[in-house]
């Protein structure tokens, strides 16, 4: 049995094994040792203890966990390093009254880590370095030494190896396109974490979160920071830097309330989400509602039950980690723990595989196409009245009513999956002296032609006739156990030229080679539009006496614009005629005036 010691790291209460604690305490003295000599040790020694402190609180796992041992101890040294690794001229010297020690609280009493030494340090145990190595990744955050307003962009340089000038110029033609960048910028402020601590920094840079990046980082900052005090520039990076702390408390409140916005969308769309799935497979299990996501109804309920399950979490575990995110932003929520992240992680990866899974397999049932024509002749007639049965609708008689006796020939509980609606007509034309005559097309789809063949064959519809009354049924009906394959019926009516057709405006949804509406509308109230067969297939017959009657008007408008033609064109004659004669006739007075003239003028003479 071990003797557990108790111990104060960073406000934080850790129980720890003795031999574990031993090499700890022996390797926070070597730290302070070289660390305590340097200026501003006291901030460097606070988060290295701090980050001692995080991966001790990664080991503890509570129920299972509690207790640092000297594995723990060992794995965390390995991980932070040894002063020795950078600095070869550390050695160890015999403890001075100043240096540090861990203070253990063996009676259940915690103290504080760093204490004056009460006791000279034991012979530290031999360290192994451990057989496995620890990979870094970077963490988006934001960079608050190298901002202009909140340090986003200089967090994305770091994360994408890019230097922040450029994030930024790309920020601005965000902006000067659409303004998007503005809403962008707002939305990583507020779920970018900010890099505070040295350990954050690290991180955000890609950098092991050891002794020697502690020191190099150190160092650099003490170093930059000097550079800026003596830089001119310095009092107008701290106005500008005042300036974005209040532009970054404004965009801060905006962004938390965009947070809230977003943290209620997604608790809505979880809880549709939740709602769609319980409905949907409450149809699965026969109890029937409106709520049913259709690519379902062509797979089996086992399958679908599982596709359905795979497609919730598809989208739900997304979902949830925003709605988290968002929750984290606004309620300061610890964030979730690696081993229910990871687990979420692969369950979507697995929900997204079988998602591809169910498509290929379910197209697979698409595959192939059968149609099977069967001809069935028509009684001979001059003319047919062509109508619908609703086979939904039971008929009975009064007498059979009121004895409850009812002649029903649907078989199947549920209808909407057994009577399929997907029907057309299509009406063409034969030779006057041939018989008319209805070709029926059954088709369905399958995983084989043979499969396809076998499930049009099932396919059960009928088109009665009585004299010259035709009702088509207004649904097929599948057989029980068939899932819907695209499964069709297509019927072509061969009618001999000049059979007149009465077609009931319950089939003009059906019909799919002609202009019903343009039937429909000569009378509305009508229940039927009368239709006649030519060459050229069925016409309306009212539309063709409207049509005659407006070719009759147009040649009447015609002939009375010639005829007034011929009137302009003979009065403009007459007109002519008429100028001319006057012309003509002036002519002649002169000729007359001119000839007595000559005559006055020769007596004269004479």
């Amino acid at each position: 049995m071990n003797r557990t010691i108790i111990i104060n790291i960073n406000s934080i209460v850790f129980h720890i094994e003795e031999d574990a604690y031993e090499i700890l305490r022996s390797y926070m003295i070597e730290i302070k040792r070289h660390f305590g000599k340097t200026p501003d040790s006291k901030e460097i020694l606070e988060d290295i203890e701090n980050r001692i402190a995080e991966m001790f609180s990664e080991k503890i796992q509570s129920g299972r966990k509690e207790v640092i041992n000297v594995q723990d101890v060992n794995e965390v040294i390995g991980q932070m390093g040894r002063v020795s690794d950078f600095d070869m001229d550390f050695q160890e010297d015999t403890r001075e009254e100043h240096e540090p020690q861990f203070a253990a609280a063996t009676e259940g009493e915690p103290s504080d880590v760093f204490e004056e030494p009460v006791e000279e340090a034991k012979q530290e145990e031999p360290y192994s370095e451990p057989a496995f190595s620890y990979a870094t990744s970077k963490k988006l955050m934001r960079d608050m030494d190298d901002r202009i307003f909140g340090g986003v962009c200089s967090g994305l340089g770091h994360y994408f190896n890019l230097e922040s000038k450029w994030i930024r110029i790309i920020f601005v033609l965000f902006f000067l396109f659409g303004g998007s960048g503005v809403l962008l910028y707002v939305v990583l402020w507020a779920v970018m974490p900010r890099a505070l601590t040295r350990a954050d920094k690290m991180a955000m840079r890609g950098e092991a979160a050891n002794l020697q990046n502690f020191k190099k980082s150190f160092d650099e900052e003490m170093k930059g920071l000097g550079e800026n005090f003596s830089g001119a520039g310095e009092h107008f990076n701290r106005g500008v830097r005042t300036v974005g702390d209040l532009l970054g408390r404004m965009f801060s409140m905006f962004g938390k309330f965009l947070a809230i916005i977003l943290l209620i969308s997604f608790g809505f769309a979880i809880i549709g989400l939740f709602i769609t799935f319980v409905f949907c497979t409450l149809n699965l299990l026969g109890i029937k509602n409106d709520i049913m996501i259709p690519p379902l109804e062509v797979m089996t309920p086992v399958s679908a039950f599982f596709a359905l399950l795979a497609g919730f979490m598809a989208i739900g575990i997304p979902t949830f980690a925003l709605f988290y995110i968002m929750l984290r932003i606004v309620f300061k929520v610890q964030r979730m723990n690696n081993y229910l992240s990871m687990t979420l992680f692969a369950t979507w990866i697995v929900s997204i595989v079988m998602i591809l899974y169910f498509v290929v397999i379910t197209q697979q049932e698409f595959k192939e196409v059968s149609t099977i024509s069967v001809e069935k002749p028509l009684d001979k007639s001059a003319s047919y009245v062509f109508t619908e049965n609703d086979v939904r609708v039971i008929k009975a008689s009064d007498e059979e009513f009121n004895k409850k006796k009812f002649n029903i020939n649907v078989k199947g509980e549920n209808l909407a999956d057994y009577l399929k609606r997907d029907i057309s007509i299509r009406f063409e034309a034969l030779d006057s002296l041939k018989a008319a005559y209805i070709q029926y097309n059954y088709r369905a789809k399958g995983n084989t032609y043979k499969e396809a063949s076998d499930r049009a064959s099932r396919i059960s519809y009928q088109v009665k006739q009585d004299k010259n009354l035709v009702t088509f049924d207004s649904h097929f009906a599948m057989n029980e156990q068939d899932k819907f394959r695209d499964q069709h019926v297509g019927m072509v009516v061969y009618l001999p030229v000049g059979t007149k057709v009465s077609l009931n405006k319950s089939l003009h949804s059906k019909v799919d080679d002609i202009s019903a509406w343009e039937c429909s509308r000569y009378d509305e109230e009508a229940k039927s539009t009368e239709w006649i067969m030519t060459a050229n297939g069925l016409r309306c017959i009212l539309k063709m006496e409207d049509d005659r009657l407006k070719a009759e008007e147009k040649a009447k408008e015609e002939t009375e614009d010639i005829e007034d033609e011929i009137d302009k064109k003979a009065k403009e004659l007459e007109e002519a005629a008429e100028k001319k004669a006057k012309e003509l006739e002036k002519a002649i007075k002169d000729l007359e005036d001119k000839a007595e003239k000559k005559d006055n003028s020769a007596a004269t003479k004479a």
